[in-house]
């Protein structure tokens, strides 16, 4: 494998656990549709296609498309007012990139959240300068898992595919590191739904501890840095 020189990570179900503040925006906007509210482990379970895909599938296919821009845009505004009150790191998180930044590794987002969102919960966790470039859903660009996403938070790291791992917790994950080249590790710990086996990752581990001895061992025994201790 070609050693690692940048790091691209998913952001929702890898970094960090959002799916309480998602849960409570998205169950404001369905009391408020006369629907009923859902638990957490359901609102999981429809996280990764981005905030409309998320709002669509909450209201269920039979929704008209007008019907869920209104409530999308309403999940927006929800979220937007309080998107980290219950938000948090994953163990290991910040770790990890501080331990990426200070051995000299580019760290990329590539999420499907808004970009607006992504900017704003970065921020406000404390996470926006670990990232050379941050790359969320903004109208008329792809979304993962098309592999131009991919391709183009490359271009921006200074990097080829081969040589940029994408770290996260999902099919849309890993389909788009698949579809743009890229070597892939998938976390358990997320929002996935799929057997993990199954999704193709190059590697499969507990969390973002074992994801960094990953990187590690794929840049080489000579980045002692991140080398898992003897």
């Amino acid at each position: 494998m070609t050693p690692i020189r940048a790091v691209v990570f998913d952001l929702d179900g890898t970094l960090i656990d959002s799916v309480p503040d998602i849960a409570a925006a998205l169950n404001l906007c369905l009391t408020a549709e006369g629907r009923t509210p859902l638990a957490e482990d359901g609102v999981a379970k429809l996280v990764g296609g981005g905030a409309r895909e998320l709002v669509a599938r909450a209201l269920g296919d039979a929704t008209l498309d007008a019907d869920v821009d209104r409530v999308h845009a309403d999940f927006l505004a929800r979220y937007d007012a309080e998107p980290v009150a219950r938000t948090r790191l994953y163990p290991g998180a910040r770790e990890l990139l501080i331990e990426l930044r200070d051995a000299g590794l580019p760290i990329a987002i590539c999420t499907n959240k808004p970009q607006h969102l992504t900017d704003l919960i970065l921020a406000r966790l404390d996470l926006a300068a670990f990232f050379s470039v941050i790359w969320g859903a903004t109208p008329g660009h792809p979304l993962k898992p098309d592999a131009a996403c991919l391709r183009t938070v490359c271009t921006e790291l200074g990097t080829t595919p081969s040589e940029t791992v994408m770290v996260g917790d999902s099919h849309t994950d890993i389909d788009a590191a698949r579809a743009a080249g890229c070597p892939s590790i998938l976390v358990a710990h997320g929002y996935e739904q799929r057997p993990l086996a199954s999704l193709g990752a190059n590697i499969v581990v507990a969390g973002l501890a074992e994801a960094g001895l990953e990187i590690a061992r794929w840049r080489g025994e000579e980045q002692s840095r991140l080398r898992q201790p003897a």
